[in-house]
């Protein structure tokens, strides 16, 4: 066939994404996976002969403000938005996005309701759901040798169907779950969860959360839990994590599980040499996925 012809109007682009709020460590990696592809899309000669042009907003981890930034991005006119990277977020997003058929295209959601929306064929992602991160997370904490495991996690649209799936993953397996409890995020402390955690009899620590997981986890460490019986998902799972602590050895032996690609090395080259600020590369093939 002939190909396309260029026509004289660009590709209007935005992104909805993390530049202040909880997730904030997530905005640079996956910012810069959406600006690297839409450079390289442009200096290889654009879409159909014109440049992208690419708008920015920030999600700010707030569901007013998500909501906001995302009607701005409709009122200038973008055709497919990347983002929003929370799954709550995203919710307070979607309706307006895909009712204007606007794609959208999320790199980082994983909220189990995102699957059965209502979304009129509009809403991409390109992160599994936590029904893949659940059995993964539960499997990684078995793998241990733990037997009696303390879940705790969000009470939000993320937080509480990953808790549920992993107790559900965690008990088919054999596993005792010694608490499953879901937290306001909001608190001002977390002492209460950690209280709770540590009464609970457990053996290994689950925490579903985002960056009010660090005052959770330096609970479980000041009351002489071994980091090693501390398991985090990938509301916590990047390098940033560690600037809440006096230094990253403080959390050896924790692990993460996120469902993110593994970045292949000529990609990290890449997007270094794009960013040279980047310490983080969680999500930011996805982001360059969805452009």
């Amino acid at each position: 066939c002939g190909g396309e012809e260029a026509t004289s109007d660009p590709l209007k682009l935005g992104y909805l994404l993390p530049e202040t709020g909880q997730l904030a460590f997530l905005g640079p990696p996956m910012i810069s996976g959406v600006q690297m592809a839409v450079q390289e899309i442009n200096d290889a000669g654009g879409l159909l002969g014109n440049e992208i042009e690419l708008t920015s907003a920030d999600e700010a981890g707030d569901a007013g403000r998500a909501a906001e930034e995302g009607n701005r991005l409709l009122a200038a006119g973008v055709q497919a938005i990347v983002g929003a990277a929370s799954t709550s977020m995203t919710l307070s997003v979607i309706d307006a996005v895909t009712s204007a058929g606007v794609v959208q295209c999320s790199p980082s959601n994983t909220g189990i309701g995102l699957t059965t929306y209502p979304d009129a064929g509009y809403y991409f992602r390109t992160a599994p759901s936590d029904v893949l991160q659940a059995p993964v997370l539960a499997e990684t904490i078995l793998a241990s040798g733990a037997t009696n495991v303390a879940v705790v996690a969000r009470a939000d649209d993320y937080g509480r169907p990953f808790l549920e799936e992993t107790v559900r993953n965690l008990e088919s397996r054999g596993a005792t779950v010694a608490l499953q409890e879901a937290y306001d995020p909001d608190s001002a402390t977390f002492d209460s969860v950690v209280e709770a955690m540590l009464n609970s009899g457990a053996d290994a620590y689950a925490i579903i959360s985002f960056v009010e997981g660090a005052q959770i986890v330096s609970g479980l460490l000041a009351a002489g839990v071994a980091p090693t019986a501390i398991f985090g998902a990938d509301g916590i799972a990047g390098a940033a994590f560690a600037d809440n602590f006096s230094g990253p050895e403080v959390l050896e032996g924790m692990t993460f599980t996120a469902p993110t690609a593994l970045v292949p090395p000529d990609f990290e080259a890449r997007l270094l040499e794009f960013n040279p600020d980047l310490v983080d590369f969680l999500f930011a093939p996805n982001s360059y996925d969805c452009v």
